[in-house]
């Protein structure tokens, strides 16, 4: 479950809310006059759902993690060489 904070304690304890935000993996929501306005999450958490929400960058990662598994894998050198 989502961690829900009113605005007013989210901007006194700030530092604080990102701090433990990191640890708890969950979504912080911060809640106006009662309803949600905003939710804070980790940057890894928003880098995911980009990637899930674009699907093409989406297969490109499991195209990416297959080749790993297969090892055909590249030097930074060699794909950088004729740069």
């Amino acid at each position: 479950m989502d961690h829900i904070v009113p605005l007013s304690e989210a901007r006194s304890n700030l530092s604080t809310l990102i701090k433990k935000l990191a640890t708890m993996s969950k979504h912080l929501v911060i809640t106006r006059n009662g309803r949600a306005a905003a939710v804070m999450m980790t940057p890894e958490e928003l880098e995911t759902l980009e990637i899930m929400a674009d699907k093409i960058l989406l297969r490109s990662v499991i195209r990416a993690k297959e080749d790993v598994k297969r090892g055909k894998l590249f030097k930074h050198e060699d794909v950088f060489r004729n740069v």
